[in-house]
């Protein structure tokens, strides 16, 4: 660019773009509104946007009710007029990722299936309203091409320009450069430094080499050069080469993960995966005891196991791995368990009142699925306690069932990992660093590879906190709070699949963090919380001892009694028979959905053990509604008091546990009639320093109280008594009470004997 200065040369400078404001890098839309009745006002926005938050579309549904869609949610207001605020039906506020299927049923009706088992269900008083809403929420629910385009990152730089509230700036942070690995190194006493160390830091992951889906360093036995660990590394599924995790600070057992080695129907075997498997065994090893055996942990069934043979998988071959034992958990795979959380999603938007509704959650098998998870922990926590033997878990490719058992042993052998801080790094080092695919899982475009994994994970915590309920330092509403927004979209902690993509996105400085959010949140923290560093949590896995999450998959119960039976209520509304027994009798509805242009319901007949079929099919099928949800059921989800506000950081309903709300009202008047002791005994004392000043001073008690119990004494010549106070403060040393009371009643005070001596310049105090 050349200007042209007055001398009328000119000079060539180059310009750079300092700044792009926020608003032009991620505008705001204009508001499109619907057409409203002659009869009724204009609709107005049911909820304060946040920062970098616009909504698009405003109209009104059947009952006066309204609704709101915006970049970051899709907002249901009930109307305050009428029987559904009484009935206790409350507004539905739910983000945008959360949303997973949008179906449309008997042409007025929008029902809404989210990722977290929640389901709303809209009506329109017209069909060409119902579709044009359909349309708009299929449309903003597509995952996005760009990472970019997600809201967090709209969020963040909206909320920086504005400088933010004061509530934001408290709650919200970047993950930043937070250097946990080393911290955890230190903390488990693992030494990496000295010469005869047993175990070394491996940077041959740096900028994610050898693998995309590992952390940049690894920890591994001293004596595994990394020319080994790359050729290890071409053995496993993915290159998930067996690195250790964790170690046990007692005994010196170690835990380590990777994925299945790939033997294939030949029989392959690799020397340096065998050496690596045999240096972790003996990275452990006493000199004073017994060899120990490395026991592998294999999240799979033996046939499975031998089933992923054919596709160049396997597993470990006892002859060729001499130094270890092989273990089967025979869990679920991602697409039995996507079945059964569909399933279950389909009960929890069923009638309240079925009387088999219990026999109908058994059918679902997710129970049977979080007992089985859990029953895998126990055994890896067993044999690392009491055994204590060196323990390697893998399932396939080691990124979902792995983290679930890895991360839960931990959780109850490690009392750290039970506190807000250890639960971060915990999640951050298993869940994220490690490869979890929470893209994929979540919002991924084929629907072969969605399934809840890091959802039935918080379940088995969520059950692990249940039966122990003061070894947590954190709270239920906040376990309910990192599933919301694991999806959300609102922040950047779960975006893309590994840490190799979040930091090729700059994730961790464009977007905030949702531990700092938790963190700061007070409905969080645990008031029963009990520290025991040394204590292990053993869990009753059997199913009968496992608990449904209500408050994630059906909400807390509504306010008022329901005096009328939802299915009587349902049937009169829509003139039809038998409708709300869906789940017994099916007439096979036609269903709009944005997966498909049809989809039918799946019948109880029709469910099978998961366990029995191990297929790649989408299940959208089961997926499926199966009845029609009235909005007079009572089961509209997270529903709170109707004039609640919403929480002013991430825009949702606060929870309600009133447990913990009873702890912090206990814990509030304790701590007022704490001030209001200190302020009495405050009072009380300069009232005895005032009576031992007048003594000293020669003055005579009278026993004449006034109003407020003091003396005549006491209210002579008052700046002079201040004034001694100070002194008596600082010299009296040793006070003598008499036997007659100063006063009559409750305010009597004892007249306490000084006699004050000046020695060298200085007031003292003796009997």
């Amino acid at each position: 660019m050349e200007l042209s200065d007055s001398s009328g040369s000119s000079s060539t400078v180059t310009q750079s773009m300092c700044h792009v404001r926020a608003s032009e890098l991620y505008p705001k839309r204009d508001l499109e509104t619907d057409e409203s009745p002659p009869t009724l006002e204009p609709p107005l926005v049911p909820f304060v946007p946040l920062a970098g938050e616009s909504v698009e579309y405003l109209g009104r549904g059947a009952n006066n009710t309204v609704l709101a869609l915006s970049n970051y949610r899709f907002y249901l207001k009930v109307s305050n007029e009428g029987s559904k605020r009484r009935r206790g039906i409350q507004d539905s506020n739910i983000p945008l990722g959360l949303i997973e299927m949008i179906e449309i049923k008997d042409l007025f009706y929008m029902i809404i299936s989210c990722k977290d088992s929640r389901t709303c269900r809209c009506t329109f008083t017209t069909n060409d309203l119902c579709l044009e809403w359909y349309k708009r929420l299929t449309r903003v629910i597509v995952s996005p091409k760009n990472v970019q385009d997600v809201f967090a990152f709209a969020f963040h730089a909206w909320a920086i320009e504005d400088q933010c509230n004061e509530d934001i700036s408290l709650n919200l942070g970047h993950d930043g450069d937070d250097d946990y690995f080393m911290k955890e190194i230190e903390r488990l006493n693992i030494s990496v430094q000295s010469d005869n160390s047993k175990w070394r830091i491996s940077k041959v992951n740096w900028d994610f080499k050898l693998c995309a889906s590992y952390p940049n360093r690894l920890l591994v036995p001293s004596c595994i050069t990394d020319q080994t660990l790359e050729a290890a590394a071409k053995f496993r599924s993915s290159k998930r080469v067996p690195v250790i995790v964790w170690r046990h600070k007692g005994n010196g057992a170690i835990l380590a993960r990777c994925s299945q080695p790939e033997v294939g129907w030949l029989g392959w075997r690799s020397s340096e995966d065998e050496d690596l498997l045999k240096a972790i065994a003996e990275s452990c090893q006493n000199k004073s005891k017994k060899p120990k055996k490395l026991i592998v942990i294999d999240a799979r069934s033996y046939p499975s196991a031998v089933a992923n043979r054919a596709r160049g998988g396997g597993c470990e071959c006892p002859e060729y791995y001499p130094g270890c034992e092989i273990r089967f958990m025979n869990l679920a795979n991602i697409h039995a368990v996507r079945k059964s959380f569909h399933l279950l999603r389909q009960l929890c938007a069923s009638p309240p009142d079925l009387p088999n509704w219990y026999s109908l959650l058994e059918n679902t098998r997710w129970l049977h699925n979080i007992s089985g998870l859990l029953h895998a922990a126990n055994t890896v926590a067993a044999t690392i306690e009491f055994e204590m033997q060196p323990v390697l878990v893998h399932c396939s490719d080691g990124w979902d069932r792995t983290p679930q058992i890895v991360s839960l042993a931990e959780l109850m052998l490690d009392s750290y990992y039970r506190t807000i801080d250890g639960f971060r790094v915990l999640c951050q080092r298993e869940w994220l660093d490690f490869g979890h695919k929470f893209a994929d899982r979540g919002q991924g475009e084929d629907p072969n590879e969605r399934c809840p994994v890091f959802i039935q994970w918080l379940d088995c915590v969520h059950n692990v906190m249940s039966q122990h309920p003061c070894a947590f330092e954190f709270s239920k509403t906040y376990l309910v709070k990192l599933a919301q927004h694991t999806y959300s979209n609102l922040f950047g902690t779960f975006l893309c699949n590994s840490g190799a993509e979040r930091k090729r996105t700059g994730i961790g400085t464009a977007t905030f963090s949702v531990w700092k959010h938790l963190a700061a949140s007070a409905e969080c923290k645990n008031h029963l919380y009990s520290s025991q560093p040394d204590n292990v949590l053993w869990i009753s896995c059997n199913v009968r001892d496992m608990n449904l999450w209500r408050d994630l998959y059906v909400g807390p119960f509504t306010d008022g009694p329901q005096l009328t039976k939802p299915t009587e209520i349902c049937n009169s509304i829509l003139g039809m028979e038998g409708v709300i027994d869906p789940i017994i009798r099916i007439d096979q509805p036609i269903v709009i959905n944005s997966e498909g242009p049809c989809i039918e319901f799946t019948k109880p007949e029709d469910i099978i053990s998961l366990d029995e079929k191990d297929d790649k099919s989408s299940d959208t099928n089961s997926s499926s509604l199966s009845s029609i949800i009235a909005e007079e059921n009572g089961i509209e989800r997270h529903s709170s008091p109707t004039n609640c506000i919403l929480n002013t950081v991430d825009g949702l309903l606060p929870l309600v546990d009133d447990v913990q709300n009873r702890l912090r009202q206990l814990i509030l008047e304790h701590k007022t009639r704490e001030a209001a002791l200190q302020n009495e005994l405050h009072v009380t004392r300069l009232v005895l320093l005032r009576q031992a000043s007048h003594r000293c001073n020669g003055i005579e008690a009278t026993t004449t109280p006034d109003v407020n119990g003091l003396s005549l004494a006491d209210r002579t010549d008052d700046d002079q008594h201040r004034r001694r106070d100070d002194i008596v403060v600082g010299t009296c040393g040793v006070v003598r009470c008499s036997a007659n009371p100063v006063g009559t009643g409750s305010r009597s005070y004892p007249v306490y004997v000084v006699r004050q001596q000046v020695l060298a310049g200085k007031a003292e105090a003796s009997l």
